[in-house]
């Protein structure tokens, strides 16, 4: 690209003389013209839209519903150190901060938990212990949910894997387990089959007599109003 060219790119700098047409995109721009802009830039999109990409397909594993803004200490517990990279956790994180700058109630404490997570500080055991159990849950009930997509997907392997991920709003790996458990001779119930798989995963699970009731145990435990503390002394955990 000739630096005439490069130079028709670049945003318009106050004062710069001659700079009225220089082109600068929007969101309603042409892909095209947008990555063209960002080359110029030096921007490193490709980079920059592969972790954006890894980091919400992560998110979709472990989240019933990410399009309805996950809750950010989730967020934050899911990605680790790769929470910036995701547009969500840097959403979250500006909205906080101009609330703190407006002095809106509780901001500057749930901007401030924030920091501490994406430095890797901890809020006690029995929080971390409950988050734990909270992603745990979701995982399990979102592997129920990409379970019956694939029941009703149809046509070719590439097909059904298109269908199963948009339709449950998940990850590839998990639209091809559920539709390879869908195809087994012995595939058993949509619930036990999920509850084993995030157990394996290594997430903590509650062990009880049938995974119905490992289920129920954890679901008690995520929505128990003082959290962990009224299940502290459980012997299935």
């Amino acid at each position: 690209m000739s630096p005439g060219a490069a130079a028709a790119i670049l945003p318009i700098r106050d004062g710069d003389p001659g700079r009225a047409a220089a082109f600068l995109p929007t969101e309603e721009s042409p892909p095209p013209e947008i990555l063209r802009c960002a080359e110029a830039l030096e921007i490193p999109w490709r980079r920059l839209l592969l972790d954006e990409i890894r980091a919400e397909q992560k998110l979709r594993a472990y989240l019933p519903d990410v399009a309805s803004e996950p809750a950010l200490d989730a967020a934050l517990s899911i990605l680790s150190h790769g929470a910036l990279r995701s547009f969500r956790v840097r959403d979250r994180i500006e909205t906080l901060a101009c609330q703190t700058r407006a002095s809106v109630r509780g901001a500057l404490r749930r901007l401030r938990a924030a920091v501490r997570g994406l430095a890797g500080g901890s809020s006690g055991n029995d929080a971390a212990l409950l988050r734990h159990c909270r992603l745990a849950y979701h995982r399990i009930l979102l592997l129920q949910r990409v379970r019956r997509a694939a029941a009703r997907s149809r046509g070719s392997p590439a097909e059904r894997l298109a269908f199963v991920c948009s339709a449950a709003r998940c990850a590839f790996d998990d639209a091809a387990w559920a539709i390879g458990e869908e195809e087994s001779p012995r595939r058993g119930r949509r619930m036990e089959a999920a509850v084993r798989k995030v157990r394996g995963e290594g997430f903590l699970v509650p062990r009880a007599h049938t995974e119905a009731q490992s289920l129920a145990e954890l679901r008690r435990i995520v929505t128990a109003p003082n959290g962990l503390r009224r299940t502290r002394g459980s012997r299935r955990l």
